[in-house]
Formats: structure tokens, sequence, C-alpha cells
């Protein structure tokens, strides 16, 4: 598959338009996490290599956050991939139009799976509901030759800024805030708003649970909301239709 054949060139442009709303709020996000690197005790060739090898904010804050307690590698690692447990959601929601790739193919489009850029791919989906599988992925490479350049810029900025940026500025806001940015623009119907409310209070609720576990919850209990909400909705505002490859 070509991602840039002419025919999906302006898929692909689209997924660079779309994400360009929301890279502002990546850089306080990925300021805080360069510098929480710094402050956990890494060198700053780690640091700076941290966003290149883990690609997620929360999962990034949440490493650093556990080194910096003076917790093991092992455990930080842990608590990290646990975080991460929500992208085996999002995978299950993106496995029919990627199961006609190579595993090569599959693994490398799982690399650059992030919130931002599954919420964008959702919407798509809605958007333009028969679109084919290679366009919708042709949009999906859009999106990720912006916020995966973005956020390892910004993050290295908080690498190499961590000891000039004052504790006053409080740049931890910035991690809601640029979660807030991507539903903003991407919650537009009732099954959506009933997953963002129901996943809102469960990880309010759940907040205590050992190992951020509250967090999956969390996410599994705003999907149910969502198909509830979705299966009571008029058979006729659901399109069943399967997409072209």
């Amino acid at each position: 598959m070509k991602f840039l054949q002419d025919d999906a060139r302006p898929a692909f442009m689209d997924g660079v338009r779309e994400t360009l709303i929301i890279v502002p709020s990546y850089l306080p996000f990925a300021l805080v996490c360069g510098v929480a690197a710094v402050n956990a005790g890494l060198s700053l060739p780690a640091a700076l290599a941290l966003p290149g090898l883990v690609y997620g904010g929360s999962s990034q804050a949440v490493l650093t956050q556990f080194l910096q307690s003076a917790s093991s590698l092992w455990v930080a690692v842990l608590s990290g991939l646990v975080v991460n447990l929500r992208m085996a959601v999002y995978s299950a929601a993106m496995a029919p139009r990627l199961r006609h790739l190579s595993l090569p193919r599959r693994m490398l489009g799982a690399a650059f799976l992030v919130d931002n850029a599954f919420a964008f791919m959702q919407q798509r989906q809605q958007d333009k509901p028969h679109e084919s599988n290679d366009h919708l992925l042709a949009y999906y490479a859009g999106l990720t030759c912006v916020l995966w350049p973005a956020w390892m810029v910004f993050c290295v900025l908080g690498s190499l800024l961590g000891s000039v940026i004052p504790a006053s500025w409080q740049l931890d806001f910035a991690i809601p805030l640029a979660f807030i940015a991507t539903l903003s623009t991407t919650v537009r119907s009732m099954p959506l708003l009933a997953a963002a409310v129901a996943g809102a209070v469960a990880s309010v609720v759940l907040f205590a649970l050992p190992l951020k576990l509250g967090l999956i919850a969390a996410c599994l209990l705003g999907l149910l909301a969502g198909l509830i909400v979705e299966w009571l909705m008029p058979a006729s505002k659901i399109t069943t239709e399967e997409p072209k490859p």
C-alpha cells in the first residue's frame, strides 16, 4: 500500500491540517514531560531519548513520577505499561481497518497510536463512513507526521529548559488541557458524549485504584456507555455498510 498515491494525498493533507489545531496544546504538556524527565534524575541523553522510546504523554509522565519517587526501574516501566493498556481498546476498534496490512505495517501503525490520533480517526470514520481503508490510513499518516515530530521537539525543549522554567508557571495544567483540546474537536454525537462523560466520572470515582487501574476501568466504562447509547439510538442513524479496502 502507498500512503501517498495520487488519490490518497487529499486524505493525507486533511490529517496534517486538522492536527495542526491541537499542536499548540502539546507544547506545555510536552514541556512538563521534558522537565519531569530531568527532575527524575535522568541524564540529558536519556531524557532526550525518552519521548522517542515512550511516545505517550500520560505513560511518560507516570514513568518519570515513579522514578522521581525512588521506585525501581521495573516498577516505573510496569506502571507506564499499565497506563497504556487503554491502547488495547483503541487497537481493537481500529483492527477491522488494518487487518489487510502485513504484520510489519500493522506494528508500524501501532507504534504511533496515541489518544489524539485515535480520536481524530474515529471522527474521520463518522464523517466519511464509506472512505476506503487506504485513504483512512493516509489520513492517519498525515496525523502522525505532525503529532510525533511536534511531541519530540517540545519534549526536547522541556528537557533542555528544565532548569530554567520556574515552578511558579505550574505547567501541570497542560495535561488535562491537551485532552480537552482533543475532546472539543471530536465529541459531536450522543454516543461519544456519553462515553466522554461516563469515562470522566469513572476516572474520578476510581482514581484511588492501585497501579493507575482506575484509568483503564474508566476507559472500559466509557466505551460501554457509548455502546449502550448507540444501541438505544434509532437504527436508521447507525451505518452498517462495510468500508471498501
